[in-house]
């Protein structure tokens, strides 16, 4: 049976079978055929005109209800009944959520307001209150869990018997007498002044540091740490601890926003990613660049990474405009070439015409001559017009001989540059084979890591390993086989790797991975541990189990040592560990 692989084809066949059928060309008719032949499920006809008529009238006023509505407007545009359906879908979703328990809540947040605590005045208590209303996300459940959390904060102060007001707390825990305090309870109670600057610091530069996109609440926690530096006295001991749990409330809620914006925008950057991929499914140019950087947001954001993939990008993009460049360069000297080409037919076709021409003249001479005299030099000029004839031929044979030479010399570099282009972004900086960075890659990732580990007093160390008895594999199961050994080496190693530590291959099959904030003895252990996972999964050549195994050695590079020196030491070490009987790990 035909198959028809075009919608126009399945059209085209459509109407043909309704005259053959002798069946009326109505739209209901027409569309059965059509869903019949092409092997479609037929359904109704999308009301475009009654959806834009429902889309106006939807409320637009939340981020939720915007984004039903740009979903709903997308289907319209699309006629799609499975993007409506998805879009139906998240709304119900979204609003199948449990009942709110709101009044016994409210009637805490009245109770509350209106009892007397040790550290919290009225005033204070609604301006907490009002931090949480505004601050609160359009989520019901969240907003309940926040104002939950305030009545716990609220009611962990509370003191019915004491006065309202800080100055009623103060002369609660304030001492009954002016007598002086003992030596030993000040020896007892004191705090070295190093404490004191170091939780000012924390609030300053720890806690300050995380606030950067929240400049108040970063002002906040800064002048916070200095009421301990000094050492606040005792009497301020429950005002201080009110504020403290105040700001770890306003923190967590902070960070649960920061949290959510960072979601959102994760999300948001994949959606866009998955859309340009769809746009350029058949541009080889930009696939290997989506899926770095796909790939670098779907696992838990790490600084080394996404440095890891600038670089790489940044490489890739140099690249690929040198590329482009020399391919628009070819392009442009094809053009000239074809252009050339067609110069070189109208000139032929230019030279027969005139050498035509001259053949009717000679004709019409030998026709009206009377004696041999004339007929001789007729004849001559015909000899001569062919000759001249027969060598613009064949310069125009040979032109066009070496133009084509030339066109296909273009059209192979051509070839050749879209195809670089096509493999540019897997090639820069990682090895084809493995998928580990190769030695240019390794290179880069060990200078990186120095830099970052001198800087910040950081140790950092190298492991070089060679898998056992390689040789042998290859010879036994060819070199196909031991292609596979490599790549299952190099999957099980990325699989129990840090994100921040790297892997590459350092040639043959030798890699390297490079351990940054990890001293000796954790890098060996890490090691150690790379092998039993190796160990625990066995690797199949031909349906036939084989145990693959590494010999590895490990050194920490010293102050002002470079990578070479250190991958030498690791180098000497991994080879003792083969002397030593393989499968283990030696400390250079």
């Amino acid at each position: 049976m035909t198959e028809f692989t075009t919608p126009s084809d399945v059209a085209r066949e459509s109407l043909k079978r309704l005259a053959m059928d002798r069946v009326a060309p109505t739209p209901d008719n027409y569309r059965a055929y059509y869903h019949r032949i092409a092997g479609t499920r037929h359904e109704d006809s999308f009301p475009a005109q009654t959806f834009r008529g429902i889309a106006a009238q939807l409320p637009r006023t939340s981020p939720a209800q915007q984004r039903f509505a740009r979903r709903f407007d997308e289907a319209i545009g699309k006629q799609n009944w499975d993007t409506l359906r998805a879009a139906l879908a998240e709304l119900a979703a979204a609003t199948d959520t449990p009942d709110i328990a709101w009044a016994p809540l409210i009637q805490q947040i009245i109770e509350q307001m209106d009892r007397h605590h040790a550290a919290f005045t009225k005033a204070r208590k609604k301006e907490s209150l009002k931090h949480v209303l505004d601050s609160a996300s359009s989520a019901a459940p969240i907003l309940h869990e926040r104002l939950s959390k305030l009545i716990k904060h609220w009611a962990a102060g509370a003191d019915d018997d004491a006065p309202d007001g800080i100055d009623a707390v103060t002369d609660a825990v304030a001492p009954a007498t002016d007598a002086p305090t003992p030596p030993s309870a000040v020896s007892d109670t004191a705090v070295p002044p190093a404490l004191s600057e170091a939780v000012d610091e924390l609030f300053h530069r720890g806690v300050g540091a995380l606030l950067a996109d929240a400049p108040e609440l970063q002002t906040r926690a800064a002048a916070f740490g200095k009421r301990f530096n000094p050492w606040p006295a005792r009497v301020d001991h429950p005002l201080l601890l009110a504020d403290l749990h105040e700001l770890i409330l306003k923190l967590e809620w902070t960070g649960e926003d920061q949290s959510g914006i960072r979601r959102a925008l994760i999300a948001l950057l994949q959606l866009l990613i998955d859309n340009i991929s769809k746009l350029v499914i058949d541009d080889q140019w930009l696939s290997g660049q989506l899926s770095v950087v796909s790939q670098a947001f779907s696992q838990p954001l790490d600084i080394r990474v996404l440095d890891e993939v600038e670089r790489r990008l940044r490489d890739v993009i140099d690249q690929q405009g040198r590329l482009k460049q020399e391919l628009t360069d070819a392009q442009l000297r094809l053009k000239q070439m074809l252009a050339g080409f067609v110069d070189r037919l109208a000139d032929m076709s230019q030279s027969a015409g005139s050498f035509h021409d001259n053949l009717e003249r000679s004709s019409a001479r030998i026709a009206q001559a009377k004696d041999i005299s004339e007929l001789s030099n007729v004849i001559e000029e015909m000899l001569r017009d062919t000759r001249v004839a027969q060598e613009d031929a064949r310069r125009s044979r040979d032109d066009l001989t070496s133009l084509q030479r030339q066109v296909e010399q273009a059209n192979v570099e051509i070839s050749k540059l879209q195809s670089e282009l096509q493999h540019t972004s897997e090639l820069v900086r990682h090895d084809a084979l493995t998928g580990a960075l190769n030695r240019k890659g390794i290179d880069e990732a060990l200078e990186r890591e120095i830099s970052r580990a001198q800087r910040r007093g950081t140790p950092l160390c190298v492991g070089l390993l060679d898998i056992d008895n390689f040789k042998r594999i290859n010879d036994t199961h060819g070199h196909h086989t031991g292609d596979a050994a490599l790549q299952h080496l190099a999957d099980i190693i990325r699989a129990n790797l840090r994100p921040q530590d790297s892997l590459g291959r350092y040639g043959g099959e030798e890699f390297v991975i490079v351990l940054p904030d990890t001293d000796a003895e954790n890098a060996v252990a890490t090691l150690t541990r790379l092998q039993r996972a190796l160990t625990n999964r066995y690797f199949l050549a031909e349906g036939q189990k084989l145990l693959i195994t590494f010999s590895a050695g490990v050194a920490r590079l010293d102050a002002d040592e470079t990578a070479a020196t250190a991958l030498n030491r690791a180098d000497k070490a991994m080879y003792r560990a083969k002397r030593a009987g393989k499968n283990r790990v030696m400390m250079a």
